[in-house]
């Protein structure tokens, strides 16, 4: 059946507006006859299960791609809730432009506020700013625990209801801490983690835990689309990796068909919680630009990809631009947030996007890191750049107009810190100590020497460049970006009966700046070239795995001056949602500013490139064995 014999039937639930364009297979690259091949033969397990065949010219293509004669009745729409005039004024993906650059809108309350949200990998957290974009009060960070399943060691899973507890949470502590009247709030946007996969029934309720982004255990899925995996990247502009959300959907449809009976919607982690705020269905652009579904140039679901993944295309939720206006708070959500009710909630966006804004990431080559579980090297490129393919990289729209983010994405960095943390420090061992008084006298005194993680940094600190000659694979939950193997594992070479604790604490930051240092050189490969890297989240707080960065990079790093976190960046969104800033890039240009610049030591640096040349030698020399041990694993009881 040819995608143009597919119907498309009007939905249910429709959650914003009413206008739609999908879009189709492939993207319209005519040869010299002005036709487009359609034959992509897709396999499963010896069963042909779809085929696009023959040839169609131009002019049908673009009907395909959602040009003239597009169905308009069908939910899964690019700008779902824009006025005629918002509609005059798109970019290029459903981005919103201005009529009166400038940062400020001068028409608006200057006692008007808005809350951002983020709901990181480990926890969640909100902040409030005033009408001058400043910081008004923050909340705790709400911590969530994740599940790594023991018969899927390549799982991980939360519980969305903890996202939505650690929402009302901590809206309600920026509430009280600001003591404003809720009715001034004017806008809430949410970012998070991404993508994760999060399904629910006909009553919006998750029918199972969510996948998170760290899930890796849909490799088979990945493999069976492999046929047709350099046509999935010419249509998303990524490589088909079980990081993706279709995968993910794939593996749950495929090995919990009562789960699959029970969806209907698939939603993100920042969509489940704007569902519960609003009561619609929606996802911003960023996160259906993370799933092998949509499109990247113009960010449509697209049919072809939804039958490819098995993923039935009624699924899929309204597509809007981080800065669209997708709801407002119901009076249930009100009740429970002290949040008026009738307030406006944003699309929201990817927690790396919403950290790169915070960061100042506003013209095309500003680069930021942001380090938490994981690390996420974002750089803002235009579209160009990204025509002509993004190798090892990963690439989404970005809410600035005119760019997008192209990312390197790591899986465990400051994971791997927290797992030392958890299993090897004097904290862990403290669980170990029976007796209950002792127990409390030994934890009273470690709290004494403060954060757990300050501690660690000034361990590392006193151990030497190379950590008295260890290098650490930071493949603990496999590998996103750029080695993309789902096999990898963590690995530590070196070790002697000398090995300090200190040296091991160094050798994860070391081996996490390696793993950064590898994305940055493919991003030099497509001409980026950064003079200085910005650096963002908790891992930002650490001196000595800034320092560490910036030997082993050769690149100043900056410590931008307010390092609160993506829910800044969300605020902002808000802000520019309900036009309390007239051009978010000026905004965000203009707000940033580095509060410490370390200079790489150059000796450092030349024996870093040393050690380097030694972890990018590991990878090679161990994929095999990698590969072994997960044979093993699969064969375990």
């Amino acid at each position: 059946m040819g995608p143009e014999e597919r119907a498309i039937e009007g939905d249910q639930d429709r959650a914003v507006g009413s206008e739609d364009r999908l879009l189709g297979p492939v993207r319209p690259d005519a040869g010299e006859l002005g036709l487009v091949e359609l034959a992509h033969p897709f396999a499963r397990e010896g069963q042909q299960l779809g085929v696009l065949s023959g040839y169609q010219r131009p002019d049908e293509v673009d009907f395909l791609l959602g040009g003239r004669g597009q169905d308009e009745s069908h939910p899964a729409r690019l700008s779902p809730a824009m006025t005629t005039l918002e509609r005059g004024k798109l970019g290029h993906h459903g981005q919103g432009t201005v009529e009166n650059p400038g940062t400020l809108n001068e028409g608006r309350p200057m006692d008007s506020y808005v809350i951002g949200v983020d709901i990181g990998t480990t926890a969640t957290k909100a902040v409030l700013l005033d009408g001058e974009e400043r910081i008004v009060a923050e909340s705790t960070r709400v911590e969530h625990g994740t599940v790594y399943p023991p018969e899927q060691p390549s799982g991980a899973e939360q519980d969305p209801e903890d996202w939505w507890a650690g929402t009302v949470k901590s809206v309600r502590q920026v509430l009280a801490a600001s003591a404003i009247e809720p009715r001034r709030v004017a806008a809430i946007a949410v970012s998070s983690q991404a993508p994760c996969v999060v399904l629910v029934d006909r009553d919006g309720r998750p029918v199972r835990p969510a996948l998170l982004w760290m899930d890796r255990r849909s490799d088979e899925e990945c493999r069976l689309r492999s046929p047709v995996g350099e046509e999935i990247r010419r249509l998303c502009g990524n490589a088909v990796d079980p990081y993706y959300a279709a995968p993910k959907m794939a593996w749950l449809i495929t090995h919990e068909p009562r789960v699959k009976a029970r969806t209907r919607r698939f939603l993100t982690a920042n969509g489940y919680v704007n569902f519960r705020l609003t009561g619609t269905y929606t996802v911003d652009n960023g996160h259906a630009g993370l799933t092998l579904l949509a499109g990247l140039n113009e960010v449509r679901w697209s049919p072809w990809l939804a039958e490819v993944w098995g993923v039935p295309f009624d699924w899929l939720p309204s597509i809007a631009a981080p800065t669209e206006v997708v709801g407002h708070i119901t009076a249930e959500a009100a009740t429970a947030t002290g949040l008026g009710a009738g307030t406006p909630v944003l699309a929201g966006l990817v927690d790396a996007t919403a950290a790169s804004l915070e960061a100042g990431v506003a013209s095309a080559g500003d680069v930021c890191e942001m380090t938490g579980q994981s690390t996420v090297l974002n750089a803002a490129v235009p579209y160009e750049l990204l025509a002509g393919g993004i190798g090892a990289l990963t690439a989404w729209a970005y809410p600035i107009p005119g760019l997008y983010l192209l990312a390197g994405t790591m899986v465990s960095t400051g994971g791997i810190l927290r797992w030392f943390r958890d299993h090897f420090s004097s904290l862990s061992a403290v669980a170990d100590v029976r007796d209950e008084k002792l127990r409390e006298g030994l934890r009273s005194a470690l709290a004494a020497e403060g954060d757990p993680f300050e501690v660690l940094d000034r361990l590392a600190a006193s151990a030497p460049v190379g950590s008295h000659g260890l290098v650490l694979l930071p493949y603990f939950l496999g590998e996103r970006s750029p080695i993309w193997d789902s096999n990898a594992r963590g690995t530590i070479v070196g070790l002697s009966m000398a090995t300090t604790r200190a040296d091991v604490v160094r050798a994860i930051l070391e081996g996490t700046a390696y793993g950064m240092n590898h994305n940055l050189e493919e991003m030099r490969r497509l001409g980026l070239d950064p003079p200085a890297l910005r650096v963002v989240g908790g891992g930002a707080q650490s001196c000595t795995w800034n320092t560490i960065k910036a030997d082993v990079t050769g690149l100043t790093v900056e410590v931008p001056a307010e390092t609160r976190g993506a829910a800044v960046g969300s605020a902002l969104v808000a802000a520019a949602g309900v036009k309390l800033l007239n051009d978010l890039g000026e905004c965000v240009r203009h707000r940033y500013a580095a509060r410490d610049r370390i200079e790489p030591d150059q000796a450092r640096h030349l024996l870093y490139q040393r050690y380097y040349a030694l972890y990018r030698a590991l990878y090679p020399a161990l994929v095999s064995t990698f590969q072994e041990l997960a044979n093993l694993r699969r064969a375990s009881p």
